[in-house]
């Protein structure tokens, strides 16, 4: 009962006297809560607005400030500039004439150059010495030829090896170090790759007996320094030959004479087995590397000893018959 004595005595004017405070101006005017921060966003921008609108007028005013500024001290040194010239001699009436001023005259001295010790256009030319062509090659004697060989052919044509017996020839590698390669390669059955070892250094290189990245090696004659890239010829590692091929000057193609090997490396076919165009390495070898500059290419027949029969003339010259003429 004392709750519903409590509203009968409830004074609505009183309780709803602020309710709708929020929803007025200062002017009494009434606004919802959309058009309210409508009207206060909106007072923001023009607040904004005649801010920057201000500022450009400040900075326009001190703009032209310092160009009149500027203009003053131009014109006070035009002034100075132009006072002495207007100063004439005093006439006999008591004035100035302006013109009567006479420049000073210059006393010009004529002098024979040709007679004069300190001209330099009269010292003789210096005369070459006799033997300068001799003495051009003695300085360039201390300057090396230089020549970058990168090593191409299908997998297992012998680059490696070749690359390896290249170095040994030269010096390059120790007999002692071959028969290290030599022992390391017969525990893991493969002997005969002793000589590859000297390029392909890296484990899976030794193990699976191809080459899988360029391998870059220096080597020096009498004459000529060399950077031999030993190129890898499986299909599969296309890309490294490639970046090894764009630096190189010229090529060394490493063909296998023995039968199969060769025609592998030079066949092209329209299927591998698995729907792709096949391609050996050898004619892949030799079209890429024209492609990437490399136009002297000397071609290498190797495994001459095992083709059937052994050194065969005619082997080698039907090799070089197809190789040549592609």
């Amino acid at each position: 009962m004392s709750r519903h004595r409590n509203l009968h005595n409830l004074d609505e004017d009183d309780y709803y006297d602020d309710y709708d405070d929020g929803y007025y101006d200062e002017d009494g005017e009434y606004y919802d809560d959309d058009e309210y921060y409508a009207e206060q966003v909106k007072k923001e921008k023009e607040r904004k607005a005649k801010e920057e609108a201000a500022k450009k007028a400040k900075a326009n005013q001190i703009k032209q400030q310092k160009l009149q500024e500027q203009k003053k001290q131009l014109e006070k040194k035009t002034s100075q500039t132009a006072a002495p010239a207007k100063k004439g001699s005093v006439s006999s009436g008591g004035g100035i004439s302006v013109g009567s001023v006479q420049p000073p005259k210059k006393n010009v001295v004529v002098s024979d150059i040709s007679n004069n010790p300190n001209n330099y256009l009269n010292d003789p030319i210096p005369s070459l010495p006799q033997n300068v062509l001799k003495e051009l090659k003695s300085d360039n004697n201390g300057i090396r030829s230089h020549l970058s060989l990168v090593i191409l052919g299908h997998v297992d044509a012998g680059k490696s090896t070749l690359t390896g017996r290249l170095m040994l020839s030269l010096n390059h590698v120790s007999q002692r170090q071959l028969q290290k390669y030599q022992k390391a390669a017969t525990t893991i059955g493969k002997s005969s790759f002793a000589l590859a070892w000297f390029c392909d250094e890296d484990e899976s290189e030794r193990e699976r007996g191809v080459t899988i990245d360029i391998a870059t090696k220096f080597v020096r004659t009498e004459n000529f320094d060399f950077t031999v890239l030993d190129a890898p010829g499986h299909k599969d590692f296309i890309p490294n030959m490639i970046s090894g091929t764009a630096s190189a000057d010229a090529g060394l193609l490493v063909v296998a004479a023995t039968t199969g090997e060769f025609e592998a490396g030079f066949a092209r076919g329209d299927d591998d087995g698995d729907g792709s165009r096949f391609v050996g390495q050898t004619r892949e070898h030799i079209v890429l590397s024209r492609g990437l500059g490399v136009t002297q290419i000397v071609v290498a027949v190797n495994k001459l000893d095992a083709a059937d029969p052994a050194w065969s003339k005619a082997r080698f010259e039907h090799i070089q018959g197809l190789v040549l003429d592609f």
